[in-house]
């Protein structure tokens, strides 16, 4: 991650900035899936030669090798991506600081996604495995705190996807645990992707989760 972040950096300074965003804005549309097929290819096969690790260790048994995922590879998302993250340079006082804080925020979800597709698809796919865990770290944010669930708890269903923010530091395990308690419901919903939702579905989506974040998590 460090290195896509450093590669980033140096593309970024490259650019003419301040006299055409838009060109900039194109430029990083066209960087990003070299950029992202390069360190996502990597974080997937770091993620898979993890999944065989841990499964060589008992309880797990018989043979099986764990599914790599593909690296995002969307051009409409990618210049998606590019068009929100240079907004800090459109403004009266353009902040290049700022947009390049936005894209590698982005730049760390979309090359960690195969990290975490990696495990999912593996533990979805495995016999042995009981679902896999999302573990997340000191300081995790309430939405993270809220999908991991109670300690242990894993995710059980085929089509559970691994919600991820930009800088989301969280990764996802698996587990051979049969006693294992599954996550709440409410994650399932919460974690469910917003990419093909409606602007107004996706405020009523995001509207519901903040609501239960207020009710049930902790600050």
């Amino acid at each position: 991650m460090i290195l896509a972040q450093r590669d980033l950096a140096d593309f970024w300074a490259a650019l003419d900035l301040y006299r055409d965003p838009f060109m900039a804005r194109d430029s990083v549309s066209e960087f990003l899936p070299e950029l992202i097929a390069a360190y996502g290819n990597t974080e997937a096969l770091l993620a898979a030669d993890f999944y065989d690790m841990l499964r060589d260790v008992p309880p797990s048994a018989a043979s099986f090798r764990a599914f790599m995922a593909d690296p995002p590879n969307d051009a409409e998302q990618f210049h998606g991506t590019a068009s929100w993250a240079i907004g800090p340079l459109l403004g009266d006082e353009p902040d290049a600081d700022g947009a390049l804080s936005r894209l590698s925020g982005a730049i760390n979800r979309l090359v960690m996604q195969p990290n975490r597709e990696t495990i999912v698809r593996s533990a979805a796919e495995d016999k042995h495995a009981a679902g896999w865990q999302r573990s997340t770290r000191t300081g995790s944010c309430r939405f993270c705190r809220m999908l991991a669930g109670r300690e242990g708890a894993v995710y059980k269903r085929e089509s559970a996807l691994v919600a991820a923010h930009d800088n989301c530091k969280c990764v996802a395990v698996p587990s051979w645990d049969p006693d294992a308690p599954e996550v709440p419901v409410y994650a399932y919903v919460a974690s469910q992707t917003t990419s093909k939702m409606s602007p107004a579905q996706r405020e009523k989506h995001r509207a519901r989760v903040r609501d239960y974040l207020d009710a049930n998590i902790p600050v």
